[in-house]
């Protein structure tokens, strides 16, 4: 059910989604952001090149923020309420159930993409080409 609503919600993000976007995308993944970064480096002038990995990112996801993302172009309640379920399944530690009240589920198939949401407006009025 998760792979089926992530390849859904992929195809309404992949249009808003920039070029140099490679993350978690179909047909893109590491090694095409580094030969992308490896042609620029030799084609343009590059001042910086930022590398930023957020730590316990996926784990610290507001779901009231998130959902609302998620609503701004997903209207169908069914879905919308199935990623609710998700958000809130919560964790079994030690035998004890415990409830989540941020991030998205670790392991889970949609994670990715939840933790992915479309580029901002002002990122696409700022990048090169937006």
């Amino acid at each position: 059910m998760q792979a089926a609503v992530a390849a859904v919600l992929s195809a309404i993000y992949e249009e808003e989604f920039l070029g140099f976007s490679y993350g978690f995308r179909p047909g893109r993944g590491q090694h095409d952001a580094l030969d992308a970064l490896s042609v620029a480096l030799q084609t343009k002038k590059v001042n910086y090149i930022l590398d930023a990995d957020i730590r316990g990112y996926f784990d610290t996801i507001d779901h009231a923020m998130l959902l609302q993302l998620v609503q701004d172009r997903v209207s169908d309640p069914r879905v919308l309420r199935l990623i609710e379920r998700w958000l809130e399944a919560g964790v079994v530690d030690e035998g004890r159930w415990q409830a989540s009240e941020t991030g998205t589920p670790q392991g889970a198939t949609i994670s990715p993409l939840l933790g992915k949401p479309p580029s901002p407006p002002i990122l696409k009025t700022r990048a090169p080409g937006g």
